[in-house]
């Protein structure tokens, strides 16, 4: 029983320091001042890295529970396991190896499906697309409003060819804001031509972007993290107890 509460409270240590410093990461965005302007894949990357806890321990806890079961259903335990043959007895580590390979392949694409994308963190939300557009006439980008989209032509009201090709789709990007009120944050999603044309303009932008007055998101963070670490040093306190006192009996 002992060494089931060790294994279990070593666990929970694990999956929860990297939530609770993602936490305070966020608190740390969501108070900072001017608003901080993330990549997508940096953004998705905290996230995994504040679960890769419970993406490390509790996936393969999960496939040896299945795996103890399905033996136990099909074969009766390990004894009978090793009579039927070498196939059985690697179906564990092919369950394991399954599983990297589904967690690597879904990051990947994941990662990449967020390139397109900039979280913006402890911003006025109603803010945003004024500051976007005020950006790109100090830039001298043509722009228009299209479908709920900024369109913006990649070539520069000043550039010789920049009139004629300023909306052609081979010349254009987009950009769609994503606001959530409640947040004080908003998302960029960049569309078509847009590789030539985001990195300026996010570097204006992340200057001229107001923030809120107060957001309370960073309170909460703050809160959730030390909530996260004084049940981590429970755990930790109770792990040292019983590492410590000697069973009875």
């Amino acid at each position: 029983m002992d060494a089931y509460l060790i294994f279990l409270g070593s666990g929970c240590l694990v999956c929860l320091m990297p939530l609770a410093l993602y936490l305070l990461y966020l608190a740390h965005l969501n108070g900072r001042t001017p608003p901080a302007l993330v990549p997508g894949p940096w953004d998705f990357g905290a996230v995994l890295l504040g679960l890769s806890g419970f993406l490390i321990l509790a996936g393969p806890l999960l496939l040896t529970l299945v795996n103890s079961v399905w033996r136990g259903y099909m074969f009766g335990g390990w004894a009978d396991l090793r009579s039927v043959g070498a196939r059985e007895a690697w179906a564990g580590s092919l369950m394991a190896v399954g599983y990297l390979i589904l967690v690597g392949v879904g990051i990947f694409l994941l990662l990449r499906s967020r390139r397109p994308v900039t979280a913006v963190y402890n911003v006025v939300p109603d803010g945003v697309e004024p500051a976007l557009v005020g950006v790109l006439d100090e830039l001298g980008y043509p722009w228009k409003r299209a479908n709920g989209l900024v369109e913006i032509g990649a070539k520069k009201l000043t550039e010789p060819e920049g009139a004629a090709t300023r909306f052609f789709a081979a010349e254009t990007a987009t950009v769609r804001v994503d606001t959530f009120a409640s947040t004080s944050h908003a998302t960029l999603r960049w569309g078509l031509a847009w590789d030539g044309v985001r990195k300026e303009v996010e570097a204006a932008l992340a200057r001229s972007l107001p923030s809120p007055a107060k957001n309370p998101v960073a309170g909460w963070m703050f809160t959730a993290a030390m909530a996260v670490m004084v049940a981590m040093l429970l755990w930790l306190v109770v792990l040292i107890y019983i590492v410590m006192v000697p069973p009875h009996g």
